[in-house]
């Protein structure tokens, strides 16, 4: 037993020595470093739709309220007309029926005129973009239609998931009356600016 042990180490360390000369004789080099470039992401988009972001919205059954609401304000030129220079928050019926829940009412036709208003204008943003337009990890304030301080918004892209989160907790210079969502869907193309759908509607100050 004591000669087969002794002859068991022998053989371990014989190949434990022909395993380092094999490495030693190798001359491979060590795979570099790489970083993640987020910046190079680039999200595939939606073809563009030949129609308005108002048509668009009057054809499907998730902006039901906020197509009443866009035309009890009178702003169907805002979300029907102008150039591709804007970017549009698309409120679904879940976003809706939230804002309705905090304004106290149960439909579109109880909220004053003003109200809704302010509410879609601050989801018209002034500048268009798509998530390919926003660098990850930075916050960007755009102005909406609401003129001054109040119609101020933040955009940040989540490196993660590259998700676009509206006035989230923690944005430079965000008031304690701000309200935040995240984007459900994103690059949305019209004829007259981007859509971004929202199952949440977002504010800077209370409308």
């Amino acid at each position: 037993m004591k000669e087969f042990k002794n002859s068991f180490k022998i053989i371990r360390l014989a190949a434990l020595a022909i395993g380092i000369v094999f490495f030693n004789s190798c001359d491979l080099e060590l795979q570099e470093d790489y970083d993640f470039d987020d910046s190079a992401t680039v999200f595939p988009e939606f073809p563009p739709f030949e129609v308005s972001l108002y048509q668009f919205m009057t054809e499907q059954a998730d902006f039901v309220l906020m197509v009443e609401a866009i035309d009890r304000a009178g702003l169907q030129n805002a979300f029907n007309e102008g150039a591709d220079d804007k970017t549009v928050l698309m409120l679904r019926q879940e976003a809706m029926e939230e804002f309705l829940e905090d304004q106290g009412v149960t439909t579109v036709a109880e909220v004053p005129v003003e109200t809704l208003r302010n509410l879609l204008n601050y989801h018209i943003i002034t500048t268009r973009f798509t998530q390919n337009d926003l660098n990850s990890q930075e916050d960007v304030q755009f102005q909406t239609r609401i003129e001054g301080p109040n119609g101020r918004i933040n955009v940040w892209k989540w490196r993660r998931f590259m998700e676009i989160r509206i006035n989230q907790n923690g944005s430079p210079d965000l008031p304690g009356t701000a309200k935040g969502a995240n984007v459900f869907l994103h690059n949305y193309q019209f004829t007259n600016g981007v859509g971004h759908q929202m199952n949440g509607y977002v504010q800077w100050a209370p409308f």
